[in-house]
């Protein structure tokens, strides 16, 4: 049987503003950082209670199996960093399920550590563990020291093949966007630039200024393209860059529903700040927090209709900061909802895409770089509820001067 570790928990926050309830039918993502995943294959629950002990680590999901036939069940269902297998297991020897597992497209290049009760004497151009594409081999009983020492270093190995994987692809997702969807505002831009050029439109000064004004639009668009783009190539080798420094989050909070409140007025839409009593002092990227809030509050302001609300709140609860950002919008779809986190990833199909569509993928790597954790509550036509929790300041920010 597989032993998985327990998410932490997520604070409670009252969902008052779009009725969705904690239980009963919400559909709910929350965005955890990643854990390398390790197997071990033993037929004897001692002997893998003793091999896990050494490998367990606050990065690190230890998996176990007791036959080939789990084994293999989790090799299909899990990337390993590297699996720990016993040369005697049940129903089949450890050389031959090394070989299925070395047959299987997702384990293929999954290195093996072969467990054996051989004698370290034994010559080993006869051990059949090589033959079988092992890269190591442990004689029992086992070290913890040696174990915990391998184990490091394919972990290591794991995360250097993964970071190498993560900038080849931020590579091509870089080029992919320049090439296409760079394409559009670069080619509005080339276009007005050259009407108001050409004399033969004769364009009036109001016709000008709209036109500045277009050029204008698209060029802030390729900015935040480009800013998107920095900012997913540095999450995708897990460099994002934050400066914090003393704060307090309900002044970055109140800013952000002040800069969306025209546009929601412009909408019909009723945008309203609730920060309660509670000071949120923090230590935190002032710039980044802000374009977090802007994303959330301003993809709530694009996906919501005349006379919808949108609720922003927060409060302290022990020594964290809680902040809700719930709307009475049309909801996300429950097959798009474990995706929203993901880069490139259109919760809506219906709207058309603007930018890059790397907003949420980003805002979580924001709460992830200053230790937060991001939720997400929807449900179709009812709305839908991003909750965030931030450790806040040991010490409470200095009092304000009164306006």
């Amino acid at each position: 049987m597989s032993q998985t570790a327990t998410p932490q928990s997520f604070p409670a926050f009252p969902l008052h503003s779009t009725g969705l309830q904690e239980s009963g039918g919400a559909d709910t993502v929350t965005a955890q950082a990643e854990r390398v995943k390790c197997l071990i294959v033993d037929g004897d629950d001692v002997h893998l209670d003793a091999l896990e002990a050494p490998l367990r680590a606050p990065d690190r999901e230890v998996f176990r199996a007791t036959s080939a036939d789990q084994a293999m069940s989790l090799s299909r269902e899990h990337d390993f960093a590297f699996v720990l297998l016993d040369v005697q297991i049940p129903t089949l020897d450890g050389f031959t399920l090394a070989e299925l597992m070395r047959g299987a497209e997702r384990s293929s290049a999954t290195p093996i550590i072969f467990l054996t009760a051989a004698s370290a004497d034994a010559p080993l151009p006869v051990f059949r563990g090589f033959e079988s594409a092992a890269v190591d081999v442990l004689f029992k009983p086992v070290n913890p020291d040696l174990l915990r020492q391998k184990a490091k270093l394919f972990v290591d190995f794991y995360r250097q093949k993964q970071d190498l994987a993560r900038a080849l692809r931020a590579r091509e997702d870089v080029l992919a966007i320049v090439s296409h969807d760079m394409r559009t505002p670069l080619s509005v831009v080339h276009t007005t630039a050259s009407m108001l050029l050409n004399p033969k439109y004769n364009l009036s000064p109001q016709q000008v200024r709209e036109q500045h004004e277009r050029i204008k639009r698209n060029v802030e668009l390729m900015n935040r393209m480009i800013g998107d783009l920095m900012d997913m190539a540095a999450l995708r080798v897990g460099q994002l860059s934050i400066d914090p420094k003393p704060m307090a989050i309900n002044d970055v909070l109140r800013e952000a529903v002040a800069a969306h409140e025209a546009s929601a007025r412009d909408k019909g839409i009723t945008l309203s700040y609730d920060p309660g009593n509670d000071g949120l002092p923090a230590e935190a990227d002032r710039a980044r927090l802000m374009q977090l809030f802007q994303n959330l509050i301003g993809n709530a302001v694009k996906f919501c209709k005349a006379g919808d609300r949108i609720t922003v709140a927060s409060r302290t609860r022990g020594s964290t900061a809680q902040i809700e950002i719930s709307d009475t919008g049309p909801g996300i779809s429950p097959d798009d909802l474990p995706h929203i986190f993901d880069p490139y990833f259109s919760a809506s199909k219906k709207h058309q895409k603007t930018g890059t569509g790397l907003g949420l993928y980003i805002s979580k790597g924001i709460v992830d770089a200053h230790g937060g954790q991001i939720r997400c509550v929807s449900e179709p036509g009812l709305g839908t509820t991003f909750s965030l929790v931030f450790p806040l300041s040991a010490v409470p920010m200095p009092a304000r001067a009164a306006n």
